[in-house]
């Protein structure tokens, strides 16, 4: 069995090689495949308007779509007034793939927290998707690029599972499956009009989708000789179709039952695009549920009303450990109200980031509940005083080397994602980030269940490959027979003193997903900032490798701050914003919701 599998993943890399040529010539070389929406307009703002802050009594979501905010909140949280936030997590997650299908949706996966004033009921789900059975660590040696596009790329899809999961695991019990899937099918069959976020992204890759138009013919114009632009209405009754499916079948099982007929299109799709994906590999996928990783900051009444908080985040194949161990190194330094930009705050901020970097290169899925001894070291007093010491050590000024990190090995560069923050009027919350990685994923779409597929394969480690800093590939992010890829995302809850949600938060974006919500959270803690400003003012970021401090906007930034991080030792790129955060802040008892409208034009619904 094993050599036929092997016969075949030889088969399909050199058909892949040849369709990656083709199709690569009409997005340009392999790094034009990202999570850049380049024709869309992203700036942060300093004078962010006001209207942008949703206020609500009962509850809110903070996502990148308004149109999924809008109608999860009537079509679930206000039409079932005893459901929670896990059941809106269902239909807003499918909403968003439905809409923004470019960087998620049901042909992928993701990660998931659940928090609320009973402390038993705090849960952690990792939905991330799994390696092929038939997947090895050399599987990209001869094709390094076919990790990125066709069905090679593929893993297996885990976000509905994960949803499914999480609505019976902690489900308010009062609205049935149904009824959170149904209404996300018919605006499928009723269509919506492109925003210029989407339409941003059809034109970036319309010529790689007119390529593969005989499966994309549901974002092509009349003509089909182009796609549909922004303004034009478009819609996808295949996928309505699928989802109906499992509206009406209760659950998530025709998904993976390898006898039903949309497991078996999928893997069809999936292995006519040269993918090694089998149905037993659908069969065999599972979520894994676990607490989530915890830490207590800012204790003692010093830091009131901000104080005794306790940080809920992501374990698993997640970068939750690191920011936990970011976390844990900045609350050793004091709040500095209106500390954001000036020289002392600033420089610790962005040392805490290189050496989250360094905890990040031991990261990986590591498949048991219990925590690695590479991961247990992260997150312990030892390396916490060491990084503080070298902080407090520096006077201002940058290591001259990477190696004084001491990062294991080199760091991926997972991709784009969708980040959901959702509270209820029963202090249910829940921080979901989801994704299929690079825009449009594999590029891989199955024309008869309407899903597009991920190209998570992407995000391990690649054997034997060469790099530019003389550190080597994780060995634990290799890609074997059921492994989750290492991702950067790490959806966080933060509770108050009581107990009770205060900051929901996460963010998509790649490798700068973990510093944006390092950021997001110290301005708002650290710094007393409020949520509009922390989410919309520019963010920078370092992560170690290459030896970079990224800076959204110079300008915005000012001179004399930009100058103060050079004499640091830091060396300045201007980057256009590559993140997006999506939060919910507890604000004199009402709930403060922030969609990132300047980086990904999110919109945030209350109620």
């Amino acid at each position: 069995m094993w050599l036929g599998i092997l016969c075949l993943v030889a088969t399909t890399v050199r058909a892949l090689q040849v369709q990656f040529d083709s199709i690569s010539n009409d997005i340009g070389n392999r790094d034009d495949h990202n999570i850049d929406i380049d024709p869309l307009p992203r700036q942060p703002s300093l004078t962010p308007d006001p209207k942008l802050l949703k206020i609500g009594d009962h509850g809110a979501i903070s996502s990148d779509l308004e149109i999924c905010g809008n109608l999860t909140v009537a079509q679930v949280l206000q039409k079932f007034p005893e459901s929670n936030a896990a059941d809106a997590a269902v239909t807003e997650t499918l909403c968003i793939g439905m809409v923004n299908f470019f960087n998620s949706g049901i042909g992928g996966g993701g990660y998931a927290v659940f928090a609320n004033p009973n402390e038993d009921e705090q849960l952690f789900l990792d939905f991330r998707e799994r390696s092929p059975n038939g997947s090895h660590k050399e599987m990209f040696k001869s094709c390094p690029d076919c990790s990125k596009q066709g069905g090679l790329a593929v893993a297996v899809p885990g976000e509905l599972r994960g949803l499914y999961t999480l609505y019976k695991e902690r489900g308010s019990g009062k609205v049935g499956w149904y009824h959170l899937i149904e209404p996300v099918a018919q605006l499928g069959y009723k269509g919506w009009e492109i925003t210029d976020v989407l339409g941003a992204a059809l034109e970036a890759y319309e010529p790689a989708l007119l390529k593969r138009a005989r499966d994309w013919k549901f974002v092509l114009n009349s003509t089909g000789d182009g796609v549909k632009k922004t303004g034009d209405w478009i819609r996808r009754p295949q996928l309505a179709d699928t989802l109906m499916v499992l509206a009406r079948n209760g659950s998530d099982a025709p998904f993976y039952d390898p006898n039903h007929w949309i497991a078996q299109s999928m893997v069809d799709t999936v292995q006519r695009n040269g993918g090694i994906m089998q149905l037993e590999d659908l069969q065999d996928y599972f979520v894994t549920m676990d607490n989530p990783l915890k830490l207590k900051i800012r204790s003692g009444f010093q830091y009131a009303p901000d104080n005794d908080l306790t940080v809920l985040t992501s374990s698993g194949s997640s970068s939750g450990a690191a920011l936990i161990s970011a976390l844990s190194i900045l609350d050793k330094f004091g709040s500095q109200v209106g500390g954001d930009y000036t020289d002392k705050p600033t420089f610790q901020l962005v040392e805490t980031m290189k050496w989250m970097a360094s905890a990040r290169s031991r990261l990986g899925d590591y498949g048991t509940n219990s925590i690695p001894r590479q991961v247990q070291d992260v997150l312990s007093s030892n390396w916490t005083e060491m990084a503080v010491n070298s902080i407090e050590d520096c006077n201002l000024k940058t290591f001259p080397n990477w190696t004084y990190y001491k990062p294991a090995y080199e760091i991926n560069e997972p991709h784009g994602t969708s980040h959901v923050s959702i509270v209820d009027s029963h202090n249910n919350a829940v921080s979901l980030t989801t994704t299929i990685n690079l825009l449009f994923g594999s590029l891989v779409h199955d024309p008869i269940t309407g899903i597009v597929f991920n190209n998570e394969m992407d995000d391990f480690s690649q054997y034997d490959r060469s790099n530019s800093f003389g550190l080597a590939p994780s060995r634990y992010n290799f890609p074997t027979p059921g492994k989750r890829p290492l991702s950067s995302t790490a959806p966080t809850i933060i509770l108050n003193e009581l107990g009770l949600p205060d900051l929901i938060v996460g963010a998509s974006g790649g490798s700068r997903i973990t510093t944006s919500i390092l950021q997001t959270i110290v301005r708002s803690y650290w710094y007393n900032m409020p949520l509009l400003e922390a989410i919309a003012y520019p963010r920078v970021h370092h992560q170690l490798l290459p030896d970079l401090l990224e800076v959204e906007n110079l300008t915005m930034v000012g001179s004399q701050s930009i100058r103060s991080l050079q004499e640091m030792g830091y060396n300045i790129l201007e980057q256009s914003p590559k993140s997006c955060v999506n939060a919910i802040r507890n604000y004199r008892a009402a709930w403060h919701a922030v969609s990132d409208y300047w980086r990904k034009r999110g919109i945030s619904a209350v109620y």
